[in-house]
């Protein structure tokens, strides 16, 4: 039976991520290494963003060896190529926010829930803002909380750096801190 997997933010060989984030040295081999221990090539792996950081053609290389059906909600590092591009290098399909379930997905957070969706929407699931609680680096970016009580952080630094199913993920927010240290 095939999953669902959600993972945001890998920034593939982005030395100063690693700096930014707290990332280990090999944080790129440790997220391939993982993604292929837990996707299955019928799975389906929703990726929120900020693929990698580089030659297109060196994370068109990773993306080739990871299995699952592979969907982007585009990132603000990836949104120097098309949808179309990034569809005809490694990803099935690719667009800048979506509908999955009752979920509103996006990189970013979002600013407020589609209305179109009405009650019918949980929430929103995005990557962008990696550990903000704790140890993120980047000057000027001191978070302790998300905004909004119907956002979901996913950051693959509380991750352990691995995709997790989407369920999972959505029954167990505070497992992987994605409601913030406070529980929003």
């Amino acid at each position: 039976m095939s999953r669902t997997l959600l993972i945001a933010d890998t920034h593939f060989n982005h030395d100063k991520v690693a700096t930014y984030c707290q990332r280990p040295p090999d944080f790129t081999q440790r997220l391939i290494d993982r993604w292929n221990e837990r996707v299955e090539a019928i799975d389906t792996v929703i990726h929120l963003g900020d693929v990698g950081i580089g030659k297109k053609a060196n994370i068109e290389l990773i993306l080739r060896q990871l299995p699952g059906k592979k969907i982007l909600i585009r990132g603000n590092h990836d949104r120097e190529k098309s949808n179309t591009w990034w569809m005809g290098h490694g990803f099935e399909f690719a667009c800048d926010a979506m509908m999955w379930g009752n979920w509103w997905l996006t990189h970013e957070p979002a600013k407020s829930l589609p209305w179109e969706q009405g009650p019918n929407c949980e929430g929103n699931i995005h990557g962008h803002l990696h550990n903000i609680f704790h140890g993120f680096q980047i000057p000027g970016a001191e978070f302790t909380k998300l905004h909004n009580p119907w956002q979901r952080l996913f950051a693959v630094e509380y991750t352990n750096y691995c995709p997790i199913e989407f369920q999972e993920f959505t029954y167990h927010p505070d497992k992987y801190l994605a409601r913030g240290l406070n529980n929003g």
